[in-house]
Protein backbone atom coordinates (compact mmCIF):
# COMPACT_ATOMS: atom_id res chain seq x y z
CA UNK A 1 0.00 0.00 0.00
CA UNK A 2 2.83 2.38 0.83
CA UNK A 3 4.43 1.64 -2.56
CA UNK A 4 1.18 2.41 -4.36
CA UNK A 5 0.77 5.70 -2.50
CA UNK A 6 4.38 6.66 -3.25
CA UNK A 7 3.84 5.87 -6.92
CA UNK A 8 0.67 7.96 -7.07
CA UNK A 9 2.46 11.00 -5.65
CA UNK A 10 5.65 10.68 -7.70
CA UNK A 11 3.88 9.95 -10.99
CA UNK A 12 1.76 13.09 -10.74
CA UNK A 13 4.41 15.30 -9.09
CA UNK A 14 2.06 16.10 -6.22
CA UNK A 15 3.51 17.50 -2.98
CA UNK A 16 4.15 15.07 -0.16
CA UNK A 17 1.60 16.71 2.13
CA UNK A 18 -1.07 14.95 0.00
CA UNK A 19 0.22 11.62 1.31
CA UNK A 20 -2.97 10.92 3.29
CA UNK A 21 -5.12 11.33 0.17
CA UNK A 22 -2.78 9.01 -1.74
CA UNK A 23 -2.97 6.35 0.98
CA UNK A 24 -6.78 6.55 1.11
CA UNK A 25 -6.97 6.21 -2.67
CA UNK A 26 -4.56 3.27 -2.60
CA UNK A 27 -6.74 1.48 -0.01
CA UNK A 28 -9.85 2.23 -2.04
CA UNK A 29 -8.35 0.80 -5.23
CA UNK A 30 -6.88 -2.27 -3.51
CA UNK A 31 -10.26 -3.17 -2.00
CA UNK A 32 -11.76 -3.25 -5.49
CA UNK A 33 -8.87 -4.63 -7.56
CA UNK A 34 -6.70 -6.83 -5.33
CA UNK A 35 -7.70 -10.48 -5.71
CA UNK A 36 -7.08 -12.67 -2.67
CA UNK A 37 -4.86 -15.65 -3.65
CA UNK A 38 -6.92 -18.38 -1.99
CA UNK A 39 -10.48 -17.06 -2.23
CA UNK A 40 -9.99 -15.66 -5.75
CA UNK A 41 -12.12 -12.64 -4.88
CA UNK A 42 -11.50 -9.02 -4.06
CA UNK A 43 -12.19 -7.65 -0.57
CA UNK A 44 -15.17 -5.76 -2.02
CA UNK A 45 -16.68 -9.04 -3.28
CA UNK A 46 -16.12 -10.75 0.06
CA UNK A 47 -17.83 -7.94 1.96
CA UNK A 48 -20.72 -7.10 -0.40
CA UNK A 49 -21.23 -10.42 -2.19
CA UNK A 50 -21.01 -8.91 -5.67
CA UNK A 51 -18.39 -7.65 -8.07
CA UNK A 52 -17.48 -3.96 -7.84
CA UNK A 53 -18.41 -1.39 -10.46
CA UNK A 54 -15.21 0.39 -11.46
CA UNK A 55 -16.66 2.74 -14.05
CA UNK A 56 -16.35 5.67 -11.63
CA UNK A 57 -12.60 5.26 -11.14
CA UNK A 58 -10.35 8.00 -12.51
CA UNK A 59 -6.64 8.72 -12.72
CA UNK A 60 -5.30 10.02 -9.41
CA UNK A 61 -3.94 13.55 -9.68
CA UNK A 62 -5.54 14.34 -13.02
CA UNK A 63 -6.92 17.76 -13.89
CA UNK A 64 -10.61 18.20 -13.21
CA UNK A 65 -13.25 20.90 -12.98
CA UNK A 66 -15.64 21.10 -10.05
CA UNK A 67 -18.92 22.96 -10.28
CA UNK A 68 -19.05 26.21 -8.33
CA UNK A 69 -22.13 25.93 -6.14
CA UNK A 70 -22.83 29.65 -6.30
CA UNK A 71 -21.85 30.55 -2.73
CA UNK A 72 -19.34 33.11 -4.01
CA UNK A 73 -21.96 35.38 -5.63
CA UNK A 74 -21.03 34.59 -9.22
CA UNK A 75 -21.44 37.28 -11.82
CA UNK A 76 -23.16 36.82 -15.13
CA UNK A 77 -19.94 36.02 -17.01
CA UNK A 78 -17.96 34.36 -14.21
CA UNK A 79 -16.80 30.78 -14.67
CA UNK A 80 -19.23 28.17 -13.41
CA UNK A 81 -16.47 25.77 -12.40
CA UNK A 82 -13.09 25.86 -10.70
CA UNK A 83 -10.02 23.95 -11.82
CA UNK A 84 -8.92 21.32 -9.37
CA UNK A 85 -6.89 18.19 -8.76
CA UNK A 86 -8.52 14.80 -8.31
CA UNK A 87 -7.37 13.34 -4.98
CA UNK A 88 -9.59 10.33 -4.42
CA UNK A 89 -13.02 9.19 -3.32
CA UNK A 90 -15.30 10.03 -0.43
CA UNK A 91 -15.80 7.40 2.26
CA UNK A 92 -19.33 8.55 3.14
CA UNK A 93 -20.89 9.07 -0.30
CA UNK A 94 -20.31 8.69 -4.03
CA UNK A 95 -18.63 12.07 -4.23
CA UNK A 96 -15.05 12.73 -5.34
CA UNK A 97 -12.40 14.51 -3.28
CA UNK A 98 -11.12 17.52 -5.22
CA UNK A 99 -8.41 20.05 -4.37
CA UNK A 100 -9.79 23.40 -5.51
CA UNK A 101 -6.88 25.47 -6.85
CA UNK A 102 -8.73 28.75 -6.41
CA UNK A 103 -9.81 28.32 -2.78
CA UNK A 104 -6.85 26.02 -1.93
CA UNK A 105 -9.05 23.64 0.06
CA UNK A 106 -10.16 20.04 -0.45
CA UNK A 107 -13.88 19.58 -0.98
CA UNK A 108 -16.16 16.67 -1.86
CA UNK A 109 -18.50 16.94 -4.83
CA UNK A 110 -20.26 14.76 -7.37
CA UNK A 111 -20.44 17.55 -9.96
CA UNK A 112 -16.97 17.00 -11.43
CA UNK A 113 -15.67 16.81 -15.00
CA UNK A 114 -12.34 15.04 -15.53
CA UNK A 115 -9.58 15.79 -18.04
CA UNK A 116 -7.45 12.64 -18.27
CA UNK A 117 -6.06 13.36 -21.74
CA UNK A 118 -2.51 14.05 -20.52
CA UNK A 119 -2.69 12.39 -17.11
CA UNK A 120 0.07 9.87 -17.89
CA UNK A 121 2.56 12.56 -18.90
CA UNK A 122 4.85 14.15 -16.32
CA UNK A 123 2.94 17.34 -15.61
CA UNK A 124 4.57 19.76 -13.19
CA UNK A 125 1.80 22.29 -13.66
CA UNK A 126 -0.56 20.04 -11.72
CA UNK A 127 -0.38 22.27 -8.68
CA UNK A 128 -0.41 26.03 -8.59
CA UNK A 129 2.79 27.90 -7.83
CA UNK A 130 1.79 28.85 -4.34
CA UNK A 131 1.28 25.26 -3.22
CA UNK A 132 4.60 24.18 -4.72
CA UNK A 133 6.47 27.02 -3.06
CA UNK A 134 4.99 26.13 0.33
CA UNK A 135 6.08 22.52 -0.11
CA UNK A 136 9.61 23.52 -1.14
CA UNK A 137 9.89 25.89 1.79
CA UNK A 138 8.70 23.18 4.20
CA UNK A 139 11.09 20.49 2.88
CA UNK A 140 14.12 22.74 2.50
CA UNK A 141 13.66 24.12 5.99
CA UNK A 142 13.72 20.60 7.41
CA UNK A 143 16.77 19.61 5.34
CA UNK A 144 18.82 22.58 6.52
CA UNK A 145 17.88 21.93 10.11
CA UNK A 146 18.58 18.19 9.85
CA UNK A 147 22.06 18.71 8.42
CA UNK A 148 23.06 20.73 11.45
CA UNK A 149 23.92 23.84 9.48
CA UNK A 150 24.68 26.46 12.05
CA UNK A 151 23.90 29.34 9.69
CA UNK A 152 20.24 28.72 8.91
CA UNK A 153 19.63 32.30 7.80
CA UNK A 154 22.33 32.13 5.10
CA UNK A 155 20.95 28.86 3.78
CA UNK A 156 17.45 30.34 3.62
CA UNK A 157 18.73 33.40 1.77
CA UNK A 158 20.46 31.14 -0.79
CA UNK A 159 17.23 29.23 -1.20
CA UNK A 160 15.34 32.44 -1.95
CA UNK A 161 17.92 33.66 -4.44
CA UNK A 162 18.12 30.39 -6.37
CA UNK A 163 14.37 29.79 -6.59
CA UNK A 164 13.30 31.49 -9.82
CA UNK A 165 10.17 29.44 -10.43
CA UNK A 166 7.98 31.34 -7.97
CA UNK A 167 5.34 33.81 -9.16
CA UNK A 168 5.97 37.52 -8.77
CA UNK A 169 3.65 37.84 -5.75
CA UNK A 170 5.44 35.02 -3.91
CA UNK A 171 8.88 36.44 -4.78
CA UNK A 172 8.01 39.69 -3.04
CA UNK A 173 7.20 37.90 0.20
CA UNK A 174 10.20 35.56 -0.05
CA UNK A 175 12.59 38.49 -0.66
CA UNK A 176 11.38 40.18 2.50
CA UNK A 177 14.54 41.05 4.49
CA UNK A 178 15.24 38.55 7.25
CA UNK A 179 16.21 41.43 9.53
CA UNK A 180 12.59 42.57 9.48
CA UNK A 181 11.26 39.19 10.58
CA UNK A 182 10.70 38.99 14.31
CA UNK A 183 11.90 35.73 15.85
CA UNK A 184 13.55 32.64 14.38
CA UNK A 185 11.69 31.64 11.20
CA UNK A 186 13.28 28.17 11.23
CA UNK A 187 11.31 27.36 14.38
CA UNK A 188 7.96 28.45 12.96
CA UNK A 189 5.22 29.95 15.11
CA UNK A 190 5.78 28.99 18.73
CA UNK A 191 2.82 29.49 21.03
CA UNK A 192 2.90 26.34 23.13
CA UNK A 193 3.52 26.54 26.83
CA UNK A 194 6.12 24.38 28.46
CA UNK A 195 4.98 21.68 30.84
CA UNK A 196 6.24 23.69 33.78
CA UNK A 197 4.25 26.76 32.76
CA UNK A 198 1.12 24.66 32.25
CA UNK A 199 1.41 23.11 35.69
CA UNK A 200 1.99 26.49 37.29
CA UNK A 201 -0.98 28.08 35.53
CA UNK A 202 -3.32 25.18 36.33
CA UNK A 203 -2.68 25.76 40.02
CA UNK A 204 -3.88 29.38 39.69
CA UNK A 205 -7.02 28.87 37.60
CA UNK A 206 -10.31 27.08 37.97
CA UNK A 207 -11.12 24.23 35.61
CA UNK A 208 -14.88 24.73 36.00
CA UNK A 209 -16.69 27.44 34.06
CA UNK A 210 -19.58 28.76 36.20
CA UNK A 211 -22.96 29.36 34.64
CA UNK A 212 -23.99 32.21 36.91
CA UNK A 213 -22.79 34.47 39.70
CA UNK A 214 -24.04 32.09 42.39
CA UNK A 215 -21.60 29.41 41.24
CA UNK A 216 -18.72 31.84 40.68
CA UNK A 217 -18.93 33.61 44.03
CA UNK A 218 -17.98 30.43 45.92
CA UNK A 219 -14.77 29.90 43.90
CA UNK A 220 -11.80 32.01 44.93
CA UNK A 221 -10.29 31.86 41.44
CA UNK A 222 -13.36 33.45 39.87
CA UNK A 223 -13.56 36.04 42.66
CA UNK A 224 -10.00 37.07 41.77
CA UNK A 225 -10.97 37.21 38.08
CA UNK A 226 -13.92 39.48 38.84
CA UNK A 227 -11.79 41.70 41.03
CA UNK A 228 -9.21 42.03 38.23
CA UNK A 229 -11.97 43.14 35.88
CA UNK A 230 -13.13 45.81 38.31
CA UNK A 231 -9.54 46.95 38.79
CA UNK A 232 -9.44 47.61 35.06
CA UNK A 233 -12.44 49.91 35.51
CA UNK A 234 -10.65 51.85 38.24
CA UNK A 235 -7.42 52.22 36.28
CA UNK A 236 -9.25 53.42 33.17
CA UNK A 237 -11.54 55.74 35.14
CA UNK A 238 -14.56 54.27 33.40
CA UNK A 239 -17.36 55.51 35.68
CA UNK A 240 -18.42 57.56 38.67
CA UNK A 241 -20.73 56.44 41.46
CA UNK A 242 -23.67 58.87 41.60
CA UNK A 243 -27.19 58.99 42.94
CA UNK A 244 -29.82 57.28 40.87
CA UNK A 245 -31.34 59.86 38.50
CA UNK A 246 -35.08 60.28 38.21
CA UNK A 247 -36.92 59.57 34.97
CA UNK A 248 -33.79 58.24 33.28
CA UNK A 249 -33.28 54.64 32.10
CA UNK A 250 -30.81 52.55 34.07
CA UNK A 251 -29.03 49.82 32.13
CA UNK A 252 -28.50 46.57 33.97
CA UNK A 253 -25.20 44.69 34.20
CA UNK A 254 -24.24 41.05 34.40
CA UNK A 255 -21.13 38.89 34.62
CA UNK A 256 -19.95 36.65 31.79
CA UNK A 257 -17.52 33.86 32.74
CA UNK A 258 -15.24 32.17 30.24
CA UNK A 259 -12.27 29.84 30.53
CA UNK A 260 -9.50 30.80 28.11
CA UNK A 261 -7.83 27.78 26.49
CA UNK A 262 -4.54 27.34 24.69
CA UNK A 263 -4.05 25.37 21.48
CA UNK A 264 -3.86 22.14 23.51
CA UNK A 265 -7.25 22.74 25.11
CA UNK A 266 -5.75 23.46 28.54
CA UNK A 267 -7.28 26.19 30.69
CA UNK A 268 -4.74 28.98 31.09
CA UNK A 269 -6.91 31.83 32.38
CA UNK A 270 -10.25 32.59 34.03
CA UNK A 271 -11.84 35.60 32.39
CA UNK A 272 -14.73 37.40 34.08
CA UNK A 273 -16.25 40.14 31.94
CA UNK A 274 -18.73 42.69 33.24
CA UNK A 275 -21.10 43.59 30.42
CA UNK A 276 -24.05 45.91 30.11
CA UNK A 277 -27.47 44.65 29.09
CA UNK A 278 -27.40 46.68 25.92
CA UNK A 279 -30.41 44.94 24.46
CA UNK A 280 -32.54 47.24 26.63
CA UNK A 281 -31.16 50.37 24.96
CA UNK A 282 -33.32 52.31 22.52
CA UNK A 283 -31.92 54.12 19.51
CA UNK A 284 -32.27 57.87 19.73
CA UNK A 285 -32.62 57.76 23.52
CA UNK A 286 -29.65 55.79 24.81
CA UNK A 287 -27.41 56.02 21.75
CA UNK A 288 -27.25 57.78 18.40
CA UNK A 289 -24.77 55.84 16.30
CA UNK A 290 -23.12 52.44 16.32
CA UNK A 291 -20.88 50.37 14.09
CA UNK A 292 -19.40 46.87 13.77
CA UNK A 293 -15.62 46.57 13.70
CA UNK A 294 -14.71 44.09 10.96
CA UNK A 295 -11.29 43.62 9.38
CA UNK A 296 -11.65 42.81 5.69
CA UNK A 297 -9.36 40.15 4.32
CA UNK A 298 -8.47 42.42 1.40
CA UNK A 299 -7.22 45.07 3.82
CA UNK A 300 -4.99 42.55 5.60
CA UNK A 301 -3.54 41.41 2.27
CA UNK A 302 -2.81 44.99 1.26
CA UNK A 303 -1.15 45.63 4.61
CA UNK A 304 1.12 42.59 4.29
CA UNK A 305 2.02 43.43 0.69
CA UNK A 306 2.81 47.05 1.53
CA UNK A 307 4.90 46.00 4.55
CA UNK A 308 6.86 43.61 2.35
CA UNK A 309 7.57 46.26 -0.29
CA UNK A 310 8.48 49.00 2.21
CA UNK A 311 10.50 46.67 4.50
CA UNK A 312 8.28 47.39 7.49
CA UNK A 313 8.22 45.38 10.68
CA UNK A 314 4.77 44.24 11.72
CA UNK A 315 3.84 43.66 15.35
CA UNK A 316 0.75 42.06 16.81
CA UNK A 317 -0.72 43.67 19.89
CA UNK A 318 -3.72 42.99 22.07
CA UNK A 319 -5.40 45.91 23.81
CA UNK A 320 -6.62 44.59 27.15
CA UNK A 321 -10.22 45.66 27.78
CA UNK A 322 -10.20 47.66 24.55
CA UNK A 323 -13.72 49.07 24.85
CA UNK A 324 -12.91 50.59 28.24
CA UNK A 325 -10.65 53.09 26.43
CA UNK A 326 -13.39 54.64 24.30
CA UNK A 327 -15.16 57.80 25.43
CA UNK A 328 -18.94 57.89 25.00
CA UNK A 329 -20.81 61.08 24.19
CA UNK A 330 -24.22 59.99 25.45
CA UNK A 331 -25.34 60.10 29.07
CA UNK A 332 -25.62 56.53 30.31
CA UNK A 333 -26.16 54.98 33.73
CA UNK A 334 -25.62 51.33 34.69
CA UNK A 335 -26.34 49.29 37.79
CA UNK A 336 -23.58 48.37 40.20
CA UNK A 337 -21.82 45.06 39.43
CA UNK A 338 -23.80 42.13 40.88
CA UNK A 339 -22.07 40.81 43.98
CA UNK A 340 -19.90 43.92 44.33
CA UNK A 341 -22.39 46.56 45.39
CA UNK A 342 -21.24 49.43 47.58
CA UNK A 343 -22.46 48.64 51.09
CA UNK A 344 -22.66 52.32 52.02
CA UNK A 345 -24.49 53.38 48.84
CA UNK A 346 -26.44 50.34 47.63
CA UNK A 347 -29.00 52.42 45.71
CA UNK A 348 -26.45 54.44 43.78
CA UNK A 349 -25.63 53.79 40.12
CA UNK A 350 -22.59 54.34 37.93
CA UNK A 351 -22.51 57.14 35.41
CA UNK A 352 -20.47 56.01 32.41
CA UNK A 353 -17.55 58.14 31.24
CA UNK A 354 -16.15 55.50 28.91
CA UNK A 355 -17.65 52.63 26.97
CA UNK A 356 -18.59 49.31 28.53
CA UNK A 357 -18.87 45.96 26.84
CA UNK A 358 -22.46 45.38 25.80
CA UNK A 359 -23.34 49.00 25.14
CA UNK A 360 -24.55 49.66 21.60
CA UNK A 361 -22.20 52.62 21.18
CA UNK A 362 -19.12 50.85 22.58
CA UNK A 363 -17.62 49.71 19.23
CA UNK A 364 -18.04 53.18 17.73
CA UNK A 365 -16.47 54.83 20.78
CA UNK A 366 -13.42 52.55 20.66
CA UNK A 367 -12.98 53.03 16.91
CA UNK A 368 -13.23 56.81 17.28
CA UNK A 369 -10.57 56.82 20.03
CA UNK A 370 -8.24 54.58 18.02
CA UNK A 371 -8.68 56.46 14.73
CA UNK A 372 -7.97 59.82 16.38
CA UNK A 373 -4.79 58.45 17.95
CA UNK A 374 -3.56 56.95 14.69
Amino acid sequence: MEEIARTLLNDTFLPKYFWAEAVNTACYIMNMALIRPILKETPYELYNGRKPNISHLHVFGCKCFVLNNGKDNLGKFDAKSDEGIFLGYSLQSKAYRIYNKRTMIIKESIHVSFDESNAILPRKDILDDISKSLEEMHINGKDHKGKGDGNNEDSQVDEVKTNNDLPREMKASRYHPLDNIIGDISKGVTTRHSLKDICNSMALVSMIEPKNLKEAIIDEHWIIAMQEELNQFERNNVWDLVEKPKNYPIIGTKWVFRNKLDENGIVIRNKARLVAKGYNQEEGIDYEETCALVARLEAIRMLLAYASIMDFKLYQMDVKSAFLNGFIQEEAYVDQPPGFENSDKPNHVFKMKKALYGLKQAPRAWYERLSKFL
